[in-house]
């Protein structure tokens, strides 16, 4: 399966702003509801991007989920 550019952008940022949020202690404490609150902020800041699911936005962002408390301490991925 190939991705449209725009589904790359969106991916991306949603990447960038998981980041950010676990960075700032933003996250929640589940990896379901990161991921929504994640893809509801796309929908609500970038609604000209292109659509992603649920299963998407939580597998782009499994492994930063999974290495929060690393980033966290260590201070980058």
């Amino acid at each position: 399966m190939t991705t449209s550019p725009g589904h790359k952008r969106s991916l991306h940022l949603i990447e960038a702003e998981a980041y950010r949020r676990i960075m700032a202690g933003e996250a929640p404490a589940t990896l379901v509801e990161f991921a929504q609150q994640l893809l509801d902020w796309l929908r609500q800041s970038y609604p000209e991007a292109s659509p992603t699911t649920l299963a998407t936005v939580e597998n782009q962002i499994r492994e930063t989920w999974h290495r929060r408390h690393d980033m966290i301490h260590g201070g980058g991925l």
